[in-house]
């Protein structure tokens, strides 16, 4: 029988602890819990550590708040706020965590009908809400407001360019009912008050001008619309027009697919566009040989953004026919949208996009071959200059 002091035994133990350390850590392990007996990966280990210190002060705050606010806090609201607050981080006021609410009311602007004064809105790097454009024939331009205007309150609340969703939902509401927009524009504030209607977004609409010259107004791109683009612009072809005029002036861009559609009509065989991840991966778009052999003008203007400005670069580079207008907004980026469990979801840039030269759009937009400055007393000079390029 051997007997074995106390002070002994914790020397041995204690010697044994570091030895069996020191093997766990040429294994690439670390005791985790001794006294449990639990072992965790050194890799493991190291992430948890990272994890537990990334996401301690917020449990700090979480606490602090339901000991010391001075109204229960609601857990799911505080929740909403920090998913918020990671998008906010990045600074990019295209990307954005949207509620359920929030989710359905994107997904009814891809539609071409809903209710509401009918405005495309965004916001700017200065966090402001701007006007891009406005659906025609909609409340919206019927009211007076333009691309450009800095709207700041939605029935007397104040909204800024992180709020985007909330001031998109509160601006939408049942048709005949009322809301007030106030807006910046030349420094001035102004205020209206617009009946709200049902808005059926036509996107595509044609008709054959004076000269037999062809016109196109493509006021937003959709989920058809790029069908519709083909239908109409087949149309005029048969018709024997000897020009198109193709306007996307205000039009604050939408389904990037149908934008692809429309490109491929009026290019041959090339690139449309290409896009760049965060990896430097890049995906190129093409279009395929035969394109439209009638001649014809694109015009554009400040209004003109997103998927709207990939058609413009594309006949840009591509020569496809001469752009007349103003220069174009410059949003060239492209989001992605993802359902999250619950009916939430996040729209997220995931790409940049180039002119098929590898221009850069972004904050940059496009300038036109002929620059000729927006509607003004009633005279558009821009549908004039393109009539006279195809005459």
């Amino acid at each position: 029988m051997v007997v074995m002091k106390k002070s002994k035994f914790i020397i041995i133990f204690i010697s044994l602890l570091v030895a069996g350390m020191l093997l766990a850590s040429v294994l690439g392990l670390i005791v985790f819990n001794v006294t449990g007996a639990k072992i965790v990966a050194a890799d493991d280990y190291s992430v948890m550590t990272q994890i537990t210190e990334k996401y301690y002060k917020a449990e700090q705050l979480n606490k602090l708040i339901h000991d010391e606010y001075y109204i229960p806090a609601d857990d799911q609201e505080l929740m909403t706020g920090v998913y918020k607050g990671l998008f906010y981080g990045l600074d990019d006021p295209y990307s954005e965590y949207l509620t359920a609410s929030e989710y359905e009311e994107l997904m009814i602007n891809t539609t071409g009908e809903f209710e509401g004064i009918g405005v495309t809105i965004s916001a700017d790097d200065r966090d402001n809400i701007i006007v891009v454009s406005t659906v025609d024939g909609s409340p919206a331009e019927q009211a007076g407001l333009k691309t450009g205007d800095i709207i700041t309150m939605v029935d007397g609340i104040t909204y800024s360019g992180k709020d985007l969703s909330l001031a998109a939902a509160a601006i939408r509401g049942e048709k005949g009912t009322q809301v007030v927009i106030t807006y910046w524009r030349d420094g001035i504030v102004k205020e209206m008050r617009i009946t709200r209607a049902t808005i059926i977004d036509r996107t595509v609409y044609s008709e054959i001008l004076d000269d037999n010259i062809g016109y196109i107004r493509i006021s937003q791109f959709e989920n058809k619309t790029g069908k519709d683009f083909e239908t109409e612009l087949h149309q005029l072809e048969l018709s024997g027009v000897k020009g198109i005029i193709i306007d996307i002036r205000n039009n604050g861009g939408g389904i990037v697919e149908a934008g692809l559609t429309t490109a491929d009509l009026l290019l041959d065989a090339g690139t449309i566009t290409y896009l760049e991840n965060n990896k430097g991966e890049k995906s190129f778009y093409n279009s395929a040989a035969g394109k439209t052999n009638v001649p014809y003008v694109l015009l554009v203007n400040g209004g003109t953004a997103s998927t709207s400005e990939i058609v413009a670069a594309a006949v840009m580079d591509n020569e496809g026919g001469a752009i007349v207008g103003t220069r174009t907004f410059g949003k060239g980026v492209v989001q992605t949208v993802k359902e999250l469990t619950g009916g939430d979801a996040i729209k997220l840039t995931i790409a940049q996009y180039y002119s098929p030269d590898g221009n850069v759009i972004h904050e940059k937009g496009i300038e036109p071959n002929y620059i000729v400055e927006d509607v003004e007393n009633n005279i558009d000079e821009q549908l004039e200059k393109a009539i006279e390029l195809l005459k």
